[in-house]
């Protein structure tokens, strides 16, 4: 399959440009797994009884990727590919240039411009950290620029492509897995590359029937649903009770500000 861009991406990492091909092998989950996110503050409470855990790349410490490793827990690291957030480690490497819209709803964050070389070699260099602490795959957050206004440069859900295209051989070539984040518009075009689909709130969008190819492939679809945000919903709908499009999907109940309160739902 190829991908449509009309961006030059530049020299990529040495590997095929297949981002399927890799020179070793990375962790390919099945559907169905039990899950735990915590981004909030650093992971304190790892008794959670969940096979993956999905945790802030900068904020936790090697000793806590070390604890859930003895546990035989996988890990998915977290970082925002898509945006600037002011106060991560690396948040000086980035220009002027390469900021564009202001991201509603998180004062201080900006859409990155995704083609950008520099932003490029920081998230190389994100990639690099997460391999040195033992993620077992990443969560890149924010790739729908496309469908927010571009984020002010114009981007398209083609750019969108060819970004995860760009993270997917590099995390792939490190041998870690990637997801994809939300964005259902490229759920078709990035399936192929993807091992795994992280999903807000589709039963309040009703978008959930969208992110079924992955099921179909045996991908995870790692949902959360936000119950103190959605009272129009039950909790058994939320968990997705007589809803198909939740069919093997691993539903968690979260608060919004993704603490260490969890729900796991056992009918979706």
């Amino acid at each position: 399959m190829s991908y449509a861009s009309s961006i030059d991406i530049g020299p990529l990492p040495p590997l095929s440009t297949n981002p399927n091909a890799t020179n070793g092998t990375f962790w390919r989950p099945a559907a169905g797994l039990t899950w735990q996110i915590v981004l909030e503050n650093a992971l304190d409470n790892t008794t959670v009884n969940a096979s993956v855990y999905d945790i802030d790349l900068f904020t936790n410490p090697t000793s806590t990727f070390q604890t859930l490793q003895s546990m035989g827990r996988k890990i998915i690291c977290y970082f925002s590919a898509g945006s600037y957030e002011p106060g991560r480690p690396d948040s000086g490497n980035f220009t002027a240039a390469d900021k564009g819209h202001g991201v509603d709803g998180w004062p201080g964050e900006f859409w990155l411009n995704t083609s950008s070389p520099n932003v490029r070699n920081i998230m190389s260099a994100r990639l690099q950290l997460a391999a040195e602490k033992g993620c077992n795959g990443v969560d890149p957050d924010n790739m729908d620029a496309y469908d927010n206004n571009g984020g002010g440069l114009g981007l398209t859900a083609a750019d969108a492509v060819d970004y995860l295209t760009f993270l997917a051989i590099g995390a792939h070539t490190l041998g870690m897995a990637i997801g994809l984040k939300n964005a259902g518009e490229i759920v078709n075009a990035t399936l192929p590359m993807m091992q795994w689909q992280v999903n807000e709130q589709c039963v309040e969008y009703g978008e959930c029937e969208t992110f079924q190819p992955f099921i179909e492939e045996n991908k995870p679809v790692f949902h959360i649903e936000y119950p103190k945000d959605e009272a129009s919903f039950t909790t058994a709908q939320l968990c997705g009770d007589g809803n198909t499009s939740l069919n093997g999907f691993s539903t968690v109940l979260k608060n919004m500000d993704l603490d260490d309160y969890v729900v796991a739902c056992t009918n979706s």
